[in-house]
């Protein structure tokens, strides 16, 4: 069976999330099942730009401070780490301004724990992958003894939900990001990509932080809903199968989910997880806010709806700039992984030729510049999908 435990937290009070947290781990029975005395731990939040905390866009560093400090009072050495979304470079400076916006510079102070400022990276093997053979990963995801996954509760565009499997994709290197959304231009495809990785690196732990959870068109720039839940197990799959169900979100439409079913690495019907804690039933937002491109299970109804589904799929939502807003940055013309974003006047233009709907350019705006509009077959199956 794999376990999932559900503990709620009403608010970010280091009280309160200590307690849920270390009740989170003992559920799953307890930190010692994971590491031991003198590991070398990696804690890898979800670090996605330089964003203030109050936004919900990384995790909240209540959380990292609680997992640090039972890691740090079990005798570990931790190190926090993150690669940044792939709009911001790898370097030292983008990292020192991401740890600070995420309050995760003072966690480190306070505790005595170390932040990787290690710019390094190694090409590794990963023969028993489906899609991807060989990950450029980051050195300290690779010379940890152990990985704690920190992950947010947030939609997504591309993969509909962030969770513990979409977190690890941080230990790739910031700029190297994008090419793999050039590469895998299908979400089914990106999300085999990604358990590829987690079944290379697999983290020892994976822990939710959804006490204040992102809906809607994350995972930057949706909008804070506050589920007061934290979550965690050792199988980053079968957390993201509570997630989504948390979100109102069938799990077998999420691609990470999809291809984990596909490896038999959860099953079909999803017998063999096993929440804990409080009861799922009771935790459930049921008018949680989707992402505009999630469109649900589509009905069996022949090749008709087939045919549908496939051109949905090619007249995806567009990202279109908003004007106003945009103040010409240029982080979506570095971010875009096909070369479709051109400045003009120190402002960027969108090639929808060349663009392949990964919505990257709106995951990585900084300043909410960049909106997502329906093409009329999207919306035509909006309507016969209700």
């Amino acid at each position: 069976m794999k376990i999932v435990s559900t503990v709620r937290c009403d608010d970010y009070s280091r009280e309160k999330v200590a307690k849920s947290v270390a009740e989170c781990i003992d559920l799953l029975g307890g930190l010692g099942k994971f590491v031991r005395k003198g590991d070398r731990i990696l804690v890898k939040p979800n670090l996605l730009r330089a964003s203030p905390i109050e936004k919900g866009v990384t995790t909240h560093p209540e959380i990292v401070f609680a997992i640090s400090k039972l890691l740090q009072d079990h005798g570990c050495n931790v190190l926090i780490g993150d690669s940044p979304g792939g709009g911001t470079p790898y370097t030292e400076r983008a990292l020192r301004k991401s740890y600070h916006a995420a309050g995760l510079d003072a966690v480190a102070k306070e505790l005595g724990v170390e932040l990787n400022f290690s710019l390094e990276y190694k090409n590794i093997p990963s023969p028993n992958s489906r899609k991807i053979k060989r990950f450029n990963i980051i050195t300290p995801a690779l010379e940890a003894d152990a990985i704690v996954n920190v992950a947010k509760m947030k939609t997504h565009l591309f993969t509909y939900i962030t969770g513990a499997t979409k977190n690890t994709f941080g230990v790739i290197p910031s700029m190297e990001k994008a090419t793999f959304h050039s590469r895998l231009k299908q979400p089914d495809d990106f999300a085999e990509m990604l358990v590829d990785l987690n079944e290379l690196i697999k983290p020892r732990l994976n822990i939710l932080d959804a006490v204040m959870a992102m809906e809607g068109d994350g995972p930057n720039s949706g909008k804070m809903r506050k589920m007061g839940i934290i979550a965690g197990s050792d199988n980053y799959a079968a957390l993201d199968v509570v997630e989504s169900k948390l979100m109102s979100i069938d799990p077998k439409d999420v691609g990470v989910v999809k291809a984990a079913i596909k490896r038999k690495l959860l099953g079909d019907n999803f017998e063999d997880v096993k929440v804990v804690g409080e009861e799922i039933e009771n935790l459930i937002a049921k008018d949680f806010k989707k992402p505009k491109t999630y469109i649900g299970p589509m009905p069996d109804q022949g090749m008709l709806w087939r045919a549908l589904a496939s051109m949905a799929k090619s007249y995806a939502m567009i990202p279109v700039i908003k004007k106003k807003e945009c103040n010409g940055c240029k982080e979506c013309y570095r971010i875009c992984p096909q070369s479709a974003i051109a400045m003009r006047k120190d402002r960027p233009h969108i090639d929808y030729g060349k663009c392949i709907r990964c919505y990257c350019c709106h995951e990585t705006c900084p300043n909410d510049a960049i909106s997502l509009d329906w093409k009329f077959t999207g919306k035509l199956m909006k309507r016969l999908v209700k």
